[in-house]
């Protein structure tokens, strides 16, 4: 099963969570990808080009990937999902901190708003956002909506801020969840049985 950790704006897979998280995973039997990806402060902010990397670290999707972005990490994430030929459906999406919208004009390319939410929904079998209450730099409304539009699984922690810090046992313990719960898909389960009662 791999692991995709996508990094966000002016960061790197040797920054915030990443570098352990990606050690604890291996150490569990996870393949991890942190792919290093152009956000840097000062470059032009080139969305075709980050996507393009992307596929050149990541390749198709499979099955039973799962997919975790931090912040602007999460919008990529979106964004890849939508621009990629897909043969399969990843297991989960899991966006940490997830910007609803972003204030940079360089970077509003990004916007959830310029995404189909109703497509994105069914490109991958299971969306949990997971976002602190005290996050100073992307409040949590914007989680709560994000997690509203794809119909996502919200995790709500209380003082982790904007999950910067190199621990955080919410995320492996999410990801230890998913990998260890079968999905069991059931097309039109949640529909109400019209035919019920009749003979």
């Amino acid at each position: 099963m791999r692991v995709i950790l996508v990094h966000g704006f002016n960061a790197s897979p040797q920054m915030n969570f990443h570098p352990r998280l990606a050690d604890q995973l291996r150490a569990k039997g996870f393949e991890v990808i942190a792919p290093t990806l152009p956000l840097q402060a000062g470059e032009e902010f080139d969305l075709h080009k980050a996507i393009e990397k992307m596929k050149e670290q990541v390749g198709y999707l499979k099955g039973d990937d799962i997919l975790l972005g931090h912040s602007l990490g999460s919008l990529i994430i979106l964004q890849y999902l939508e621009a990629i030929e897909m043969t399969e459906t990843p297991r989960a999406v899991i966006l940490v901190a997830p910007p609803w919208s972003v204030s940079r004009p360089e970077l509003r390319q990004l916007f959830i708003a310029d995404l189909d939410a109703d497509v994105l929904m069914w490109k991958a079998r299971e969306f949990i956002v997971i976002h602190s209450k005290d996050d100073k730099l992307v409040p949590i409304a914007h989680g709560r909506r994000l997690a509203e539009a794809l119909r996502a699984r919200f995790i709500e922690t209380a003082t982790d801020g904007h999950y910067m810090e190199a621990d955080y046992s919410v995320l492996l313990e999410t990801i230890l969840s998913i990998a260890q719960t079968p999905h069991a898909f059931e097309p039109g389960k949640d529909l109400e049985n019209d035919f019920v009662g009749l003979h």
